[in-house]
């Protein structure tokens, strides 16, 4: 996606104003990955900048436990992570492999020559990327996502039917992010998935997930929700296949062309407007 092409580039482009006349501006804070302690690290400093609604969009692939420090942010910053869980007392347990601890050559200069040298070269092209606008490669051609699947697919990342546990899902990450930030409002989102028409689709909805797993994920984030006073907003299914001209999804079941985005966008528009009324 271009930049004016993601959610955040479709707010700033309907330029929606406040109840007292202010413009609405959006900044898009995503970071590779599906992570929620990762988002609530971003979350942290984000609340630097004051802003006045956050928008947290989540799917269940962020939501195990046992994948919150696969993310390079996460390994990377034990001390901040730490600091978080003892914080808002989650229960959630990283195991110390999980982290990267760098030993004491790699502490220094010479031991970090590599990391240096990324960053002088992020320097460079952020000239050229300055210059042109364009930051990344946007590919004319990719493997569209799945939604092929074969009968005995009904697993997800380890469980069997029907054996997905609320305790082994790091749903607390989300009352700590409402903890974090008590005088700014957070509109949780369960964001749009491919739910694919495909051989064996009554098995699996998409390629993460199988039926009775995100079926029992969204039972279970809606009594959350429920029961802590969330703003959530459920859009898993306000992207269908046939809801555009072309397909709305690219290469994987949560990534949305321009045209899915925008319909995206379309549903959760009244939800935003809720905040701006008066």
């Amino acid at each position: 996606l271009l930049p004016d092409e993601t959610l955040s580039g479709l707010i700033n482009q309907d330029a929606l104003t406040t109840a007292d006349g202010k413009i609405v501006r959006a900044y898009n804070l995503a970071y590779p990955s599906m992570s929620l302690m990762k988002d609530l690290m971003i979350l942290e400093l984000a609340l630097d900048y004051d802003p006045d609604l956050i928008v947290w969009p989540v799917t269940l692939q962020s939501f195990p436990d046992k994948i919150q420090a696969e993310t390079p942010l996460v390994a990377n910053n034990p001390d901040r992570v730490m600091a978080l869980i003892d914080l808002f007392d989650l229960p959630l347990e990283i195991e110390t492999s999980a982290f990267v601890q760098p030993a004491f050559w790699d502490r220094t200069l010479i031991g970090r020559r590599r990391a240096i040298l990324d960053a002088l070269q992020l320097q460079f092209y952020g000239l050229m990327w300055a210059a042109t606008g364009i930051d990344q490669t946007y590919p004319s051609d990719y493997t569209p996502a799945q939604r092929d699947f074969a009968a005995d697919e009904d697993t997800f990342m380890g469980w069997e039917p029907g054996t997905l546990s609320a305790d082994e899902l790091a749903v607390g990450i989300l009352d700590a992010g409402a903890l974090l930030a008590p005088n700014t409002p957070i509109l949780v989102v369960n964001e749009p998935i491919l739910i694919s028409q495909g051989e064996n689709s009554d098995i699996r909805y998409n390629f993460f997930y199988p039926r009775w797993a995100y079926d029992q994920y969204r039972e279970l984030l809606a009594e959350r929700a429920d029961i802590a006073g969330w703003n959530y907003f459920d859009l898993w299914d306000s992207v269908p296949e046939d809801a555009v001209p072309k397909d709305a999804f690219t290469n994987s079941a949560v990534h949305l062309t321009p045209a899915g985005v925008q319909t995206y966008y379309d549903a959760l528009k009244p939800a935003l407007q809720a905040f701006l009324s008066p």
